[in-house]
Parts: structure tokens; sequence; C-alpha cells
């Protein structure tokens, strides 16, 4: 049975991907390479290798991220969608940093995500974490405020600003923001 709400987050998280790549190369030819370092602020592991190589992307390196990204409460892994980590990409070259991504949470396993919803109205009930769509970071040295801005400016899909636990939300839901 196909689960509707899946169905439709893939296809928009999709149509995203699509205009963010269309808008990354002239008349459709992509050539370099995407790494977004990330240090695990919770198991404070780093990685980051190459996930996107001349137009491809590197399946092995999407995974050492999914693992990287992993819930940070029962170890769950879940597949990480490339677009947070194109997002990611973006994001660090508009704010012309070197500093590994400090991340606060990305892939939440549904269990997790009730336990939080249940102790904060900042939880989404069908939270994009839960479907490895969407992650909560810092950019050392920037603050928060800033880095929500310029994810805004991208336009690439949602940027929530959380001040009180100053992080920033991405994700790959439709054009969004909130808490600015």
């Amino acid at each position: 049975m196909i689960d509707r709400r899946r169905l439709c987050l893939g296809a928009t998280a999709a149509a995203v991907a699509v205009l963010a790549a269309a808008g990354s190369g002239a008349a459709g030819v992509r050539k370099g390479v995407r790494r977004v370092p990330i240090r695990n602020l919770w198991t404070g592991e780093v990685g980051g290798p190459v996930y996107w190589r001349d137009g491809v992307y590197d399946d092995a390196a999407l995974d050492e991220y999914s693992h990287l990204m992993r819930d940070r409460l029962n170890g769950e892994v879940a597949s990480i969608f490339y677009g947070v980590l194109d997002q990611l990409f973006r994001l660090r070259r508009a704010l012309d940093t070197d500093a590994p991504v400090g991340l606060v949470s990305g892939y939440r396993s549904p269990r997790t995500n009730a336990m939080l919803r249940a102790g904060s109205e900042g939880v989404a009930r069908n939270s994009l974490h839960t479907l490895g769509m969407a992650a909560d970071v810092r950019f050392p040295g920037i603050p928060s405020e800033a880095a929500w801005q310029a994810a805004v400016a991208l336009g690439m899909g949602g940027a929530g600003l959380y001040r009180r636990s100053d992080f920033v939300h991405l994700d790959v839901g439709p054009v969004r923001r909130w808490g600015g």
C-alpha cells in the first residue's frame, strides 16, 4: 500500500531538488564536488565525505551522512535525503564558512519524535525529521539569526529559527519560514 504522505513529501522534495539543481550550473553543466563537514553535537563525531561529484550522488557517502545524522536517542539510522545536504552545502557557501556544521538533530524515529513532541510545542507531529528530510543545525561563530536569514534568502525549503534553543531548522518541504 502506498503511503500518500510519503509520496507527496517525496514529490515535493524532488521538485525542490530539481529547482535547486537547475540554478546550480550554466546550461545544465554541473562540475565539481560537494561535501558538508558535520559535527554531531551529541556524539562528538565529525564526518563529511564528498557526496556529489560532477552531478552524481555517491551512495556510500550518503550512507555515511545517514549514520552521522542518526537518531540521537536510540541510534536508529535512516537515509538522509540528499536535498538536506545540498541545503547545508549552499548555506555554508552563503555564510562563507569552512567550519563543520553543528548537528543538533537529523533523523528522528517516529518514537523519538513523539517523545520530544510530548515535551515541546515546537516539535511537529508529522516532522520531516522522521523522513530524513530535515536537520536542526548551528554554525560555529555565526549567530543563528544570521544563518536563518541566509537560509530564508536561499529559498530552498523550510527554514525555522529557534532562538531559545539557538539553532536553525532546515527541511526540503515547501518553501516557508518561521521564527523570525
